[in-house]
């Protein structure tokens, strides 16, 4: 599968799973433009308060003609956990990490488990989260993609460390910047 390295390529088909185990073509969600966060697992403090601060917007990117559909690894527990607490866009299982890789979202080395960002990140979730046992690829680095209706990217964010996104507010204008520009 061809990797991602710029802004304005074409994803190919990817097939991903609801938290039953129901197959999820991408192709289906992308009625709209899709924010796709890529969460390191969905039991990581960081990337719980991060998919808390895009729920809390939902209604903005709505609003935009953009919904938000989370990509995780395999542990439908944790997902549907968060979905029954107050997560409500889809939390989505790729326990091939075939979109991480077609977007090029790698894992991080050992190392960055001591920069001071990812202590930042885990101290400030830690008001809101608690950490989910650690499933899938503990290394693995987040991202985030705004796909468009015919699978083009028009934001891609690869993280550099643990609970590495932007910030949702950004987020949020890039996605009104890309509705606005369909209309």
């Amino acid at each position: 599968m061809k990797q991602l390295t710029d802004i304005g390529d074409r994803i190919g088909p990817i097939t991903l799973y609801d938290v039953d185990g129901g197959r999820v073509e991408l192709d289906a969600l992308l009625d709209t433009p899709v924010v796709v966060p890529l969460v390191r697992y969905y039991g990581c403090m960081p990337c719980r308060a991060f998919l808390q601060e895009l729920e809390d917007l939902r209604g903005d990117f709505e609003a935009a003609g953009v919904h938000i559909a989370a990509v995780g690894g395999a542990a439908d527990y944790q997902a549907r956990h968060l979905m029954e607490h107050g997560i409500g866009y889809p939390l989505l299982l790729d326990p091939d990490h075939t979109l991480y890789q077609a977007l090029d979202v790698h894992r991080i080395h050992w190392w960055m488990m001591l920069n001071p960002r990812t202590w930042w990140k885990y101290l400030s979730a830690a008001r809101h989260a608690r950490q989910g046992r650690i499933t899938d690829h503990p290394l693995q680095a987040p991202g985030l993609a705004i796909i468009d209706a015919d699978r083009t990217v028009r934001l891609l964010h690869r993280g550099r460390t643990l609970g590495d996104y932007p910030p949702a507010a950004h987020v949020l204008d890039e996605a009104r910047c890309l509705a606005r520009s369909r209309t």
